[in-house]
């Protein structure tokens, strides 16, 4: 582990925020759509099973109310000389009545996607929304201390760090509880708060704790 110690000083803006509730919002979407076609799925696949269950309650229904009399078996003998035929002609329907529910959920879908689509972006900015503000960053070969401005700080040992990930603008730090619960330090590469070649270097020290401590998970 690395004994650079250092400060980092950054604020977290509403275009950070913005790009966060974006990538966010289209990952739910995603989600959701993947989920409504599930579901329909499910729903076209039950229309045969439902299709074979109505007459086999139907001979369940006979063989109780009626008993297994020799009227009973005639009945039912009937019934499945007539199955054939009837399921030739009830199988065209049944293709017909699974296109036209896969068109159906498709129709909702889409017609419910932008009320759900407003309310998880509404949802979200009001999340991420919190986040804003002025933050600092102080580390050493123990651990880091993430304080924003006006709030008591907390503490990151690098021995409770499992996640640790850079994106094109952020790095990435979480612990095992916060990781748990989707959660995550999310420190900019590049800030205004500070000259850019002291914050580059903090950073490259803050990196070189991150990485090393990500090794040993």
């Amino acid at each position: 582990m690395s004994d650079a110690c250092g400060e980092l000083r950054y604020t977290i803006t509403a275009a950070h925020t913005r790009r966060w509730v974006d990538e966010a919002l289209e990952r739910e979407m995603r989600r959701d759509d993947a989920l409504a076609e599930r579901l329909g799925g499910m729903q076209q696949r039950a229309v045969l099973p439902m299709l074979i269950l109505l007459p086999a309650c139907g001979v369940g229904w006979l063989l109780i109310h009626r008993g297994a009399t020799p009227e009973t078996w005639m009945t039912l003998a009937l019934a499945a000389l007539l199955l054939v035929p009837a399921w030739r002609v009830v199988r065209p329907f049944t293709a017909r009545l699974r296109r036209t529910m896969a068109q159906q959920q498709t129709d909702s879908t889409a017609g419910g996607r932008p009320v759900r689509r407003a309310l998880a972006e509404l949802t979200l900015t009001t999340r991420f929304k919190r986040l804003q503000g002025d933050y600092r960053v102080h580390f050493d070969a123990q651990g880091m201390q993430v304080a924003r401005a006006g709030q008591r700080s907390a503490l990151l040992r690098w021995s409770d760090v499992v996640h640790v990930r850079e994106t094109e603008a952020f790095l990435v730090v979480a612990s095992t509880s916060l990781h748990r619960r989707g959660q995550a330090y999310w420190i900019p590469k590049h800030s205004a708060a500070m000259d850019p070649e002291v914050y580059r270097e903090g950073m490259q020290g803050l990196l070189g704790h991150c990485r090393a401590a990500a090794a040993t998970v």
